[in-house]
């Protein structure tokens, strides 16, 4: 069976490590033809990675997709604020789309995407990974079964590590409104999307509270300069300090540390405290050569080549080299959603940027038992406890290959492959499915800004 034939639209950091490595990964699945993206480092990385010829890499998307079609799918990985045009120009073209969340950064865009996919008859998967994870598919099956009993009240956590959330929200593409979308659509449209999947059911009313507290100027040590890297008096103690997590990994390495098997989380321990040892060992062992050799995410933001020299040059100038305190950041760094599904079932999601361990934690209780669940980088597991006999069952439901968001990111990418292929029941989701959490997003944070409950029902009424 020939591999499908694929064009990216964006190469960054999903673009081209989370779907450009599963087609490196898996070469006899799918296959890159043409590329599309304005950095032109990253472009000829993707580029050089794939075998792509020099008349199909593209600046930008328009003269990709001015061509005839001449792939089976598009892939659009761009900035969450340019997805709607080229998606809508590859669904005229007749490509089938795997489009990262969200959708769009407004409702009336995301609408748009959703009316275009439907009236173009192409298959359209919105990248909502977390539905096609052993983790979340075993929670939804258990609560599908009657095991719980009846669904009465869901406390959902989506607890962002606090160098995550200096990343992404206070220095990264996700800081500003203007420039992107409110937190709770750019981070937990995952999150509501799960939240209607395992339930079966839909949101009937919502209320929201949260702020920005923590990441603001008063905040800053005191003599704190505008980059970290201008002689920061708190350089030793802050837990943000660019050259730490960004030239020095530390958080990521300590992350996989506590959350990796064997030689690699041995490696990764002596990584932190004697990296000249692993870097002897790395002469005759591979995995701690790898490990003393990593080069990558997020530093390679920062510098493409990933040269620690390099990386600290380019950390008095980067976004990413700023104080936390001195950004021009404005969305929330912490969110409470309070909802009431059409079943009567209560739930809370909670959002917050200052967490120690990046993941989800998930309590549900029922009539008949309760369940909680860990969705952690250092492993995964759901546990449900019976009411009447007290019997506890544990399922272990970490995914031990390299594959983001605890598997998801692959097997999203095989059931998109399936899809393509014309097997529709491979579809988790449909774009009008997908469009649910993003309503919903949009509408926590109306609550949240307005102090007041939506109606969801008056809600979609009023934006259709």
């Amino acid at each position: 069976m020939k591999p499908i034939t694929a064009i990216l639209i964006g190469a960054g950091q999903r673009g081209l490590e989370a779907f450009g490595g599963y087609a490196l990964k898996y070469p006899q699945k799918i296959r890159f033809v043409a590329v599309a993206e304005p950095n032109d480092q990253r472009r000829a990385l993707f580029a050089r990675q794939h075998a792509i010829a020099p008349e199909n890499q593209f600046e930008s998307w328009e003269p990709l997709l001015a061509k005839p079609k001449f792939a089976d799918a598009a892939l659009v990985c761009t900035l969450d604020n340019q997805h709607t045009a080229p998606t809508l120009a590859a669904l005229a073209q007749g490509y089938d789309i795997l489009l990262e969340k969200p959708m769009a950064t407004t409702l009336a865009e995301c609408q748009q995407i959703v009316r275009a996919a439907e009236q173009a008859g192409r298959q359209m998967l919105v990248a909502h990974g977390l539905r096609y994870t052993e983790h979340f598919s075993l929670m939804r099956k258990i609560i599908q079964s009657g095991e719980l009993g009846e669904i009465i009240n869901i406390d959902h956590r989506e607890n962002v590590s606090y160098w995550h959330m200096a990343h992404s929200y206070v220095r990264g593409n996700w800081r500003n409104l203007a420039e992107s979308s409110p937190m709770i659509l750019a981070k937990c449209c995952h999150d509501l999307d799960i939240l209607v999947w395992i339930l079966d059911d839909t949101c009937r009313a919502m209320s929201s509270v949260g702020n920005l507290k923590h990441y603001r100027p008063q905040n800053a040590p005191a003599g704190a300069p505008k980059y970290c890297v201008e002689g920061c008096p708190a350089a030793e103690t802050c837990p943000f300090y660019a050259p730490m997590i960004y030239a020095d990994y530390i958080p990521l390495r300590r992350n996989i540390a506590e959350s990796a098997d064997g030689l690699l989380a041995l490696a990764s321990r002596l990584q932190l405290r004697a990296p000249a040892l692993v870097k002897a060992i790395g002469v005759i062992e591979p995995t701690f050569r790898a490990v003393s050799a990593y080069r990558a995410w997020p530093g390679n933001l920062v510098s493409p080549d990933g040269a620690r020299e390099h990386i600290l040059e380019n950390l008095k100038t980067s976004p990413y080299g700023r104080c936390v305190y001195h950004c021009d950041n404005d969305v929330v760094d912490h969110q409470v959603v309070n909802m009431e599904f059409k079943s009567g079932a209560s739930v809370t999601l909670t959002m917050h940027g200052h967490s120690h361990d990046e993941g989800r934690t998930t309590r549900i209780q029922g009539s008949r038992g309760e369940l909680y669940a860990e969705f952690l980088m250092a492993g995964s597991w759901v546990e449900i406890r019976n009411h009447r006999t007290g019997r506890r069952q544990r399922f272990n439901t970490t995914f031990r290959e390299s594959s983001g968001h605890g598997g998801g990111d692959e097997f999203l990418m095989e059931n998109f492959l399936r899809v393509v292929r014309g097997d529709s029941s491979a579809a988790l989701t449909t774009p009008r499915l997908s469009l649910e959490s993003h309503l919903m997003a949009f509408a926590a944070e109306d609550a949240r800004l307005g102090q007041t409950v939506v109606n969801l029902d008056d809600y979609r009424l009023g934006c259709d």
